[in-house]
């Protein structure tokens, strides 16, 4: 009988660790990465010589690889597709644009891979103009198997266009005439790197693993036992 009451109970915590491992694999983490937007010289030959790219915040600009660097504060990687990833920098972080006296902040930004958009709050002179999709592609390439476990994954999208509100906050804030903003969205901007580097377990899954380990230790023990 006693034989019989510890199998049940092994059998019950073995259940009870699967579904606890099963939750830790589902959970979603915060995970640091490197966000990296290269710009297109399609665009920089549209905005001409004269202007100028500095980066704000916490990012970086190379300006011989044309490369703003940021870290996303916070990325999702809940599916194990990446087909629900979103990415989220600092509010204040981003790249400042600059010609003939007239500065375009692009900050804020974000990237949605289910709707393959980037956002973006542009601020002419310091004064917000318009804030939303900035930047969306119709392709993306996952060069690295995403885990949510592991907090893993290598996403490059393909040639990114500005939507055409972004475009006509940017034609109107260089002064170019307005039929530029049609224009621009067809015009390949560059575009965007996501390499997601490690991942920090949300608290209740630290705890989901911590029962499992102990449920691992009391079968063991009654195993022994018995």
């Amino acid at each position: 009988m006693q034989a019989r009451s510890a199998i049940l109970k092994s059998t019950a915590l073995a259940a009870l660790l699967a579904t606890s491992l099963s939750a830790a694999q589902a959970a979603s983490f915060n995970a640091p990465t490197s966000a990296v937007l290269t710009l297109s010289t399609d665009l920089t030959s549209l905005l001409g010589a004269g202007t100028t790219y500095t980066a704000l915040g916490d990012a970086t600009y190379n300006t011989a690889t044309r490369t703003l660097t940021e870290s996303f504060t916070s990325v999702n990687l809940s599916n194990s597709t990446a087909a629900d990833l979103i990415g989220l920098t600092g509010a204040t972080s981003g790249l400042r644009l600059t010609a003939s006296g007239t500065t375009l902040d692009i900050t804020g930004v974000s990237y949605d891979n289910a709707a393959k958009a980037l956002s973006a709050v542009l601020s002419v002179n310091g004064v917000q103009q318009y804030s939303g999709v900035f930047l969306t592609t119709g392709t993306v390439t996952l060069g690295e198997t995403f885990s949510a476990t592991n907090g893993t994954g290598l996403l490059t999208t393909g040639n990114l266009n500005l939507s055409s509100g972004a475009a006509t906050t940017l034609v109107s804030a260089f002064g170019l005439p307005s039929f530029y903003a049609g224009l621009a969205t067809g015009v390949n901007f560059g575009n965007l790197k996501v390499d997601v580097t490690a991942a920090v377990p949300e608290p209740s899954t630290y705890a989901l693993m911590g029962l499992g380990l102990v449920g691992m230790g009391f079968v063991a023990r009654r195993r022994r036992a018995a």
